[in-house]
């Protein structure tokens, strides 16, 4: 198959087609003219290469998970493929949990910014974005309340 059919096939930018057999991902003959032949195989490949792309695994680890794919049997890879999985699990938990304060703080900060009154003063907005409670009306110069 020619880049054009595989990309079309796969959905694959030619681009990155070639981007992937630099690297080694992919592998194609060269015909006579130049043009790159690539067999039916690769499609397969490329699947595979998205799908642990969703997972967020680097293209180097995903270069040695083709490695392993290409040479080792599927116990093997299994057995490979497992901690890294496990690894990118716990970063993601981390993740969320950094996610989840951080959402916790906004929604904190969004009823804070909700319970602030309303005034004709110079707005101070630390005590939105800085206090547990919602802001107190500033007295004003005079002495003399709002």
């Amino acid at each position: 198959m020619r880049i054009s059919e595989v990309s079309r096939l796969s959905g694959v930018p030619a681009s990155t087609l070639r981007y992937y057999e630099r690297i080694g991902l992919i592998a194609s003959d060269r015909e006579l003219n130049g043009y790159r032949d690539y067999d039916a195989e690769v499609i397969d490949r490329l699947a595979l290469v998205d799908g642990a792309k969703q997972l967020d695994l680097s293209l180097p680890e995903i270069a040695e998970l083709l490695r392993a794919v290409d040479g080792d049997t599927c116990t093997q890879v299994r057995e490979s493929l497992r901690p890294r999985l496990a690894k990118r699990l716990s970063e993601v938990d981390d993740r969320l949990a950094i996610l989840q304060r951080l959402r916790d703080r906004l929604l904190a900060a969004s009823r804070r910014v909700d319970a602030c009154p309303d005034s004709g003063d110079q707005c101070r907005t630390e005590c939105m974005l800085m206090r547990e409670r919602p802001c107190e009306p500033r007295p004003s110069r005079s002495g003399i309340g709002r």
